[in-house]
């Protein structure tokens, strides 16, 4: 698991601003100011579907997921967000409706959170706030496009194959029943694939 002991939490968040954007002094200070750290449990729960999602988290160490049940009462893994990413409920956040999927976390780890008030108020006094959440919408679109695509266009096999290539570094860390729920298929059938490309 990743380790940060040399900044503060907020710290690991302005760092990945400054990656895309020139960021202020005063930018940094409000993100410091309106991002809270969360410490978090492994399988806790921050959202309920059902609930209002009324937080944005930014993942300094852990994993989050964001899930729902398939008509069976099957889980059904929508998203999964690991160090330097941000997780919510995008349609629920934005509209204060009620969120569909469920948010959990998967390792012991530290968030930080922002309020959807909160949010309104930053991107109103930070431009660079603003362009934050702006990438993160387009990487947000960029992601289910893609998804729909690696859903409906591959074989379990394929799926099994692309996963273990793309998330080399994150696969140790999941359960394989929260793998094939990411795939969609068994954890028999994600078994029996990641072992037939073993061979």
């Amino acid at each position: 698991m990743m380790k940060f002991k040399t900044m503060k939490e907020q710290e690991i968040l302005i760092e990945f601003a400054k990656k895309h954007f020139e960021i202020s002094t005063e930018d940094q200070e409000k993100i410091k100011k309106y991002f809270k750290v969360k410490n978090v449990e492994k399988n806790e729960i921050l959202l309920n579907a059902g609930e209002v999602c009324n937080h944005m988290y930014f993942v300094v160490q852990g994993i989050l997921r964001t899930f729902h049940l398939n008509g069976n009462g099957t889980e059904f893994t929508r998203l999964i967000r690991k160090e330097n990413q941000f997780c919510t409920v995008l349609l629920s956040f934005l509209e204060k409706k009620s969120s569909v999927a469920t948010i959990q976390a998967l390792e012991k780890g530290v968030l930080l959170a922002i309020s959807s008030d909160d949010f309104r108020t930053l991107t109103k006094e930070s431009e660079v706030a603003l362009k934050i959440y702006t990438k993160t919408l387009e990487d947000f679109e960029n992601f289910h496009l893609k998804r729909l695509e690696f859903l409906t266009s591959y074989s379990p096999k394929e799926k099994t194959e692309i996963f273990l290539k793309e998330y080399q570094e994150l696969e140790p860390r999941l359960t394989d029943k929260v793998i094939a729920s990411y795939l969609q298929i068994t954890p028999e059938t994600y078994c029996r694939c990641k072992k037939s490309l073993e061979c």
